[in-house]
């Protein structure tokens, strides 16, 4: 319906809003869309305002419904007829039996022939529109034909196509309430985007109530138990004490609901607006909104930060945290835990002096006892052992999560995931120190936990699958770790994006479980779009790029092509330079697989002076008695057997 279309309709009165004409088989959803538009308020700033269908009305008022469906060789009565005059609008329930119901034809016939075609609205529940069209569809067809083609002058159908306004009902099209809101804007003359802009400003101020409610519930509710078990404090600090929850609780509801107003449905789909879209908008209101109390602009901080972690989207969580550092440092307990999240990011993006650095702050604001805080003292243990981890400090990572273990048990009810993730994040450490069957019984505890806690699908549960098929592939176990490999990648593609960080780890490592297991052609295609999905989310070098590619060299040098896996293996180099910043383990291994491509084309004496050069480093960084260590050194040993007068290694 164009905007500002005349009807001329305005000048005259009509005893009903709209006539619903329909098949008795689609009489169910009939009924309830007849409640629904009869009862429907229209927001007030748009009641009264002049459209070309007149004054926008505080209700639609009445609707016609028939109730029974005549048979097909029925002509209209005079009742119908008249509610046909009497009626502003026609709403065509469109179906499959609607198309073939004569009834319906009939009531399209003579609305058109009392009204002419502009004020025709169709409605879709079932079935295709113009599927007539279709060989072999045809028995989809939901328009009728009276509904398909203009009148003639001569009030009969003419052959020219007609353009019914259609709102369409169902799941994968507009859905029920936005199909709604059309139908309302057809009938009040109201643009559809200011429609839909009004009514979800007034879903969210009732949001808004009911938020401000369940708060207002809350604080009574504690401040009912605070009195119970303080009688010994005066009653003027007790009401100080009360007043600020009271207010801390109103400005977190405050920012919760403005928020969400902060939707622009004029220009957006409200069925579209995503929980990313609103993570979007969240961080300068908390900093701006909330500047005069820190610690509730700290706490929401840290959630929005956890978000987009779980989501992979390091750069908006860092951008997000990263301005309210100063807050974080004078807010205590609060301030630590947004600085965790903060050095947890860090540490994903490869800046690990940074991340041990914040973890190190975090836990000077936490205080000397060691009995307060277990929870977020746990949270600093992970997150430290995370940064060893990164760092390949084997040792020191593994009593990171010891020690979070020991607080979590510590606590009288300790969080399932958390303790969960510990669990996990220590396996995958045992794991990398050779010890599988350790690792074994702490990574299955773990996907134990995730599943009974979080169901099947969750993202934990599928990161929990990784960290096992990562097991595996360690102890040499490689169909296995390809069955868990898939488990995870199937769970991850479920939730989350197709370009998400956390799916490009699963293929780095699927690629590289496909690599030995001689399937080379299925390895490159995850290692490749591994990488393709790295270099979009880091924007730069970074470490993971480094480790895929070392993969794809060793593919190439399998292949043949010794010059192009040299030249991947020198672009993983260039990853891990600017990532760590100075001699990292995985110097040592790129090394060595450097190594393994010169020696498979013959060029030993090279193949020797890289295994030497990254045997040396791993010496220095993991220690001569590193599983890890002794695994390349027996690598070197087998590619280039060391001259006789050589020394044999301890």
């Amino acid at each position: 319906m164009a905007d500002g279309e005349d009807f001329g309709v305005a000048a005259r009165s009509y005893a009903y809003r709209a006539f619903i004409s329909y098949s008795h088989r689609d009489q169910a959803f009939v009924k309830r869309l007849h409640r629904v538009l009869e009862s429907h308020r229209l927001p007030p700033k748009l009641i009264g305002r002049m459209t070309a269908v007149g004054k926008v009305p505080r209700k639609l008022g009445r609707i016609f419904r028939d109730r029974e469906e005549l048979p097909a060789s029925a002509d209209l009565g005079s009742e119908l007829r008249e509610a046909i005059r009497q009626s502003m609008f026609l709403i065509v329930i469109c179906s499959p039996s609607s198309a073939r119901s004569e009834w319906v034809n009939q009531e399209i016939l003579q609305f058109k022939r009392e009204h002419g075609d502009g004020r025709v609205l169709a409605l879709v529940v079932d079935g295709e529109p113009h599927a007539s069209e279709l060989p072999g569809r045809e028995h989809e067809e939901c328009f009728p034909p009276t509904l398909r083609y203009r009148m003639g002058e001569d009030g009969e159908l003419s052959d020219v196509l007609a353009e019914p306004i259609a709102a369409d009902i169902r799941r994968e099209a507009d859905g029920r309430r936005l199909a709604t809101q059309k139908l309302i804007a057809g009938l009040t003359g109201v643009k559809l985007d200011e429609l839909v802009k009004r009514e979800t400003q007034r879903r969210f101020q009732r949001m808004a109530m009911l938020t401000s409610a369940a708060v207002a519930g809350m604080v009574v509710t504690g401040g009912l138990a605070f009195y119970a078990n303080a009688r010994r404090i005066e009653a003027n600090t007790q009401r100080v004490i009360a007043q600020h929850e009271a207010a801390a609780a109103r400005a977190a509801s405050d920012y919760l609901v403005g928020t969400f107003e902060l939707s622009n449905p004029a220009t957006e789909n409200p069925r579209t607006i995503t929980a990313l879209t609103i993570l979007g908008r969240s961080a300068d209101r908390a900093r701006t909104e909330l500047a005069d109390q820190p610690d509730i602009q700290v706490r929401l901080l840290a959630t929005l930060g956890r978000a987009y972690n779980n989501l992979g989207l390091l750069s908006e969580a860092r951008a997000a945290l990263e301005p309210s550092l100063p807050e974080m440092e004078r807010t205590g307990a609060d301030g630590a835990e947004a600085m965790l999240v903060l050095a947890a990011i860090y540490a994903r993006q490869g800046d690990l002096d940074r991340a041990r650095a914040l973890v190190r702050k975090a836990e000077a604001q936490l205080g000397p006892d060691q009995k307060e805080n277990l929870n977020l003292r746990a949270q600093a243990a992970v997150t430290e052992g995370r940064v060893l981890t990164s760092a390949s400090d084997v040792r020191a990572g593994v009593a990171a999560f010891d020690r979070a273990l020991t607080y979590y048990r510590a606590m009288k009810d300790p969080p399932p995931v958390a303790l969960a993730t510990a669990l996990n994040n220590r396996g995958l450490l045992l794991s990398d120190d050779g010890q599988f069957a350790a690792a074994e019984a702490s990574l299955s505890e773990s996907l134990g936990v995730y599943r009974k806690t979080l169901g099947e699908s969750h993202l934990s549960t599928g990161k929990a699958w990784f960290a096992l098929a990562q097991n595996s592939f360690n102890a040499g176990k490689l169909p296995l770790a390809e069955q868990r490999i898939d488990k995870a990648l199937s769970i991850e593609r479920m939730v989350l994006d197709a370009d998400n960080p956390i799916i490009a780890d699963t293929l780095s490592m699927q690629g590289q479980i496909l690599e030995g297991l001689g399937k080379l052609s299925e390895a490159e295609t995850a290692l490749r779009e591994a990488v393709a999905i790295y270099r979009k989310a880091f924007k730069g070098p970074h470490y993971l790029i480094g480790i895929a590619e070392v993969y794809l060299g060793l593919i190439e040098s399998r292949r043949g092509d010794t010059e192009a896996a040299l030249a991947t293996l020198d672009d993983a180099k260039r990853n891990y330079d600017a990532s760590y910043g100075k001699i990292h383990p995985n110097h040592g291994d790129l090394l060595v697989n450097r190594a393994v491509v010169l020696a498979r084309a013959g060029r030993t004496a090279e193949a020797r002076a890289d295994c030497a050069k990254g045997i040396e480093i791993l010496d220095q960084t993991l220690g001569a008695q590193a599983s890890f260590t002794k695994s390349m050194a027996t690598t070197c040993q087998g590619l280039a057997p060391p001259p006789a007068n050589a020394v044999a290694r301890n």
